[in-house]
């Protein structure tokens, strides 16, 4: 049980307010948690503006990692909780936006769930863990909105009306083909395994060929690899393949095969690079797999909220 402030705390470092917003955090996402735990939170979030600042970046960083889109009445609790205590982080901080859809995509995927989906047109497309996507067709245009997640598309021939997949400020027009795009918190991606794939965004345009693939991040492309397909790729077979990646990029892609979220609240942690092999088929030791093969400890607060921090040496 967390512990009530009783709005006079002493001053601390912004590490303790990160695990007592962490410990929060957790608490409130308990079905059980009752007006004496949001009074509780209320007053310690109003004690010091650390607080509040903590408790807003454990909430972005949530909603980051947050892919499973789960009906409303699976959610009320936290849901009802979030409409009375965000205006009180909206007061002290930013607060957060963007955590409910504003419409239902048509096709979506939970955690550690795959789909393959086979449109009117006859293209298909396979969705990875943790994924949406929005349909959009019309007599002259065949329009895909990535919403989250990773897709494969297999496209069928139909001169008449391009086949584009948006992902954000990227459009991948596929040249007959087909090509995977996926999404994350930090870029954009499109790896092609057949024919060719005009990718747009701001203004610029480059023409991928088979066996290609970049990246979109900070407002630019970064350089057309073509030695990083199979690992790209290696989703479809249940498979995460990481070469010198940031560690936060890692651990958002874990999140959306792993039950419960882990988050990391160090930046500086979230950006080291990092080189990891998953089989997601063996996701219930990976806990136990992370912390045996990178240098970070685990620090669970319930089955939903684990939190992620460098190891001591």
């Amino acid at each position: 049980m967390i512990e009530q402030s009783n709005g006079s705390q002493m001053p601390g470092s912004d590490n303790d307010a990160s695990r007592e917003a962490a410990a929060w955090f957790a608490r409130l996402l308990d079905e059980h948690a009752t007006e004496m735990d949001h009074q509780g939170f209320r007053a310690w979030l109003l004690a010091d503006n650390r607080n509040a600042q903590a408790y807003a970046r454990i909430e972005k960083l949530w909603e980051r990692a947050a892919f499973e889109h789960k009906p409303a009445e699976q959610s009320g609790s936290r849901r009802s909780f979030l409409k009375t205590a965000t205006g009180a982080l909206v007061i002290a901080t930013a607060g957060t936006s963007g955590w409910l859809w504003t419409r239902q995509p048509d096709f979506s995927t939970g955690t550690g769930e795959t789909n393959a989906i086979r449109l009117e047109d006859g293209s298909t497309i396979e969705l990875s863990a943790a994924s949406a996507v929005s349909i959009d067709f019309t007599p002259t245009l065949r329009r895909i909105v990535l919403r989250s997640g990773e897709a494969y598309f297999t496209v069928a021939p139909d001169a008449r009306r391009p086949f584009v997949v948006e992902a954000g400020e990227l459009r991948a027009t596929a040249l007959g083909t087909a090509y995977s795009v996926s999404i994350s918190s930090g870029r954009t991606s499109v790896a092609v395994t057949e024919h060719s794939v005009r990718v747009e965004a701001h203004g610029q345009m480059i023409d991928l060929a088979e066996g290609q693939a970049l990246d979109w991040a900070a407002d630019r492309f970064g350089p057309v690899t073509s030695s990083e397909i199979d690992s790209r790729l290696a989703r479809r077979q249940r498979r995460l393949v990481f070469l010198a990646r940031p560690l936060g990029e890692i651990v958002e892609e874990i999140n959306r095969w792993r039950n419960g979220h882990l988050v990391i609240l160090d930046p500086t942690l979230a950006q080291r690079p990092v080189t990891a092999i998953i089989d997601v088929n063996d996701m219930a030791d990976i806990d136990k797999t992370l912390e045996q093969g990178l240098p970070i400890a685990l620090s669970g607060y319930t089955p939903y909220l684990t939190l992620v921090s460098a190891k001591k040496i």
